[in-house]
């Protein structure tokens, strides 16, 4: 009897890196054009509202499968995404020498999947990989200048693209397929092609800047072939653009190669160079002023020496003790219910803010920790060789203040999922806020005073019976004295029907950077936990020792008796200084922008 198994019906997509094996392609080539490769892809699936995370992703070396889950429209595969993933190859191949470009091709089908633990069974993903490799398809696209040749299949192109006028179904032409024991009918599109206007505009050369000699480079690599880069993210951001792929080797000599395959900046110094005045500053002795020296010569055949000079001096300096933050948003649509976009800012460099903004795309209420799990899994991906500290702040709406967010876990798929906050001091900021320009003159004032001053004397700790008049707690925190406020309870996720009772509201909009409640509510104990907190140092680094105390609680060996207290235990610490632009589309916190700048 046949074995019963599950099908999935899935969109289809499978990407192929046209030439991937050409040899004019060294290793450091091959390995930015694979990385590269993910981040156009994970960012124009981001754009265009397909959660990347929750899809099953399978690489494929010159190329990657992906299937896409069930209840995504497919049309956003033909009418947003081709735009988006042009303009992300755009951009990636204009920091890349030519060796180092590439074009895609996309083929797309649908159809039912069956899934076991060694992988797919699908005749659906074999017929996708057949009109990948269409003849047709690989000759146009190698004929052409375009960056991208999208191939449906006929049935995807009859019940999917034929149907939507956005996804401009004119353009795709027929196409016969002929591959191994596959024979059918196809349509292409070819997308990216420059207009003249666009050739004329290209610069003359498309590679790197040639700043080294070969005997250059035998001496270079005897100095840099066994050290091992410290903050490489922080130094490879410095010496390229934030966009910069983070090398996979952390290893001095690799991460030169990889680098020197990137173009010049606009001030006309190759990343390469800078990132060898950088990794100067982390060797001692002998080496360290060799690498000066050699990378000092290279400045001056350039004609470029005191400019180098001024740019590594400027952007040597790595904190002693660097904190990164990853701040992770929810933005609820203005029009469906529990649905939230998820984007997120991560912190490669400690001294620079805000880093790029990356959308993972619409999440449904109940998947928000699944996504956020795998944000931070992969951001210690990236941070893997970082000594630094983190702490993960969540930017929320009201809406979302009760969600327990201190309770979600990581490394969920091992035997032993973990806490965040046992990792990291977690911490909340108000979306509202952020949003709201108009109150950001307080905000901006009181942090100032929380860093000059955070003695517990500057703590409100509010009652209930702060609240028996309209406006009495707007009147109490707005002493100027006061930096932040002890809730007298857990704020609701709607604001109460009568005006000048909501404390919550009240303390963002007098500016206090600092909230902290219980969230079941305020217990008796809750004093005197928040002033051991604050005993030695007051607010100073108030989530690190909230973190601290809370691990030291689990870690006693008779128990704490604040455990309880420090587990409901909820911060706001929002400091202006990491603000964000709030741009999404069909988001609330983007038409409160609007409102904010119009007032």
């Amino acid at each position: 009897m046949a074995l019963a198994v599950r099908a999935e019906h899935r969109a289809i997509m499978v990407v192929d890196v046209a030439g991937f094996t050409n040899p004019a392609r060294r290793l450091p080539h091959l390995v930015a054009v694979q990385e590269g490769l993910y981040v156009v892809l994970e960012k124009a699936f981001a754009e265009s509202g397909i959660p990347w995370d929750l899809c099953a992703i399978e690489d494929r070396g010159d190329g990657v499968m992906i299937l896409i889950p069930a209840d995504v429209s497919k049309t956003r595969l033909t009418d947003q995404f081709p735009d988006r993933v042009v303009a992300g190859l755009r951009r990636y191949n204009a920091d890349h020498a030519r060796s180092a470009t590439f074009q895609l091709r996309i083929g797309l089908h649908f159809g039912e999947v069956y899934k076991n633990k060694n992988g797919v069974v699908s005749r659906a993903v074999n017929d996708a990989f057949r009109i990948l490799d269409a003849s047709a398809a690989k000759a146009a696209l190698k004929k052409s200048a375009g960056m991208v040749a999208f191939i449906a299949s006929d049935l995807f192109y009859r019940e999917v693209i034929l149907q939507d006028p956005a996804a401009d179904p004119d353009s795709y032409q027929q196409i016969r397929v002929e591959v191994k024991d596959f024979s059918g009918d196809a349509w292409m599109c070819l997308r990216g092609i420059p207009t003249p206007r666009d050739l004329a505009a290209q610069p003359h050369t498309e590679n790197a800047l040639p700043v080294l000699a070969d005997a250059d480079l035998e001496s270079l690599a005897g100095w840099l072939a066994d050290v091992t880069v410290a903050h490489p993210a922080t130094i490879v951001r410095r010496a390229a653009n934030p966009n910069t792929p983070i090398p996979r080797s952390h290893n001095a000599w690799d991460m030169f190669l990889e680098l020197n395959d990137i173009n010049a900046g606009e001030d006309g110094l190759p990343p390469a160079l800078v990132f060898l005045g950088l990794v100067a500053h982390q060797l001692d002795g002998q080496r360290g002023a060799d690498v000066t020296e050699w990378a000092n010569t290279q400045a001056r055949r350039l004609r470029l020496e005191s400019r180098f000079r001024e740019r590594v001096t400027a952007e040597s300096h790595v904190p002693e003790n660097p904190r990164l933050h990853l701040l992770i948003a929810f933005e609820p649509h203005s029009l469906y219910e529990n649905q939230y976009w998820l984007s997120y800012w991560r912190q490669d460099d400690p001294e620079a803010w805000p880093p790029n903004r990356a959308r993972v795309g619409l999440v449904a209420l109940a998947d928000l920790e699944r996504a956020v799990e795998q944000v931070v899994l992969a951001a210690e991906r990236t941070w893997s060789d970082s000594l630094a500290a983190v702490m993960i702040e969540f930017l929320v709406p009201r809406s979302l203040i009760d969600l327990h967010i201190h309770e979600w876990e990581k490394d969920k798929r091992s035997t032993n999922p973990r806490p965040l906050r046992l990792d990291y001091p977690i911490v909340l900021r108000s979306l509202e806020r952020m949003s709201s320009i108009h109150w950001h003159r307080m905000w901006h004032h009181r942090w100032r005073l929380l860093v000059a001053d955070p003695s517990p004397q500057r703590v409100h700790f509010s009652q209930p019976s702060d609240h028996e008049r309209p406006y009495q707690v707007d009147a109490l925190l707005s002493n100027p004295q006061l930096v932040s406020s002890v809730l007298s309870a857990a704020p609701p996720t709607k604001p109460p029907a009568q005006p000048g009772v909501d404390e919550y509201t009240a303390a963002l909009q007098c500016g206090l950077p600092a909230l902290i409640w219980h969230q079941d509510g305020l217990p008796d104990e809750l004093r005197e936990v928040v002033d051991s907190l604050l005993d030695d140092e007051g607010l100073g680094a108030l989530p690190e020792r909230v973190h601290t105390e809370l691990r030291g609680a689990l870690a006693a060996s008779q128990g704490s008796p604040n455990i309880n207290i420090l587990h409901g235990l909820v911060v706001l610490w929002d400091s202006p200084e990491r603000r964000v632009e709030l741009d999404l589309p069909g988001t609330s916190s983007g038409a409160a922008k609007e409102s904010a700048d119009e007032h």
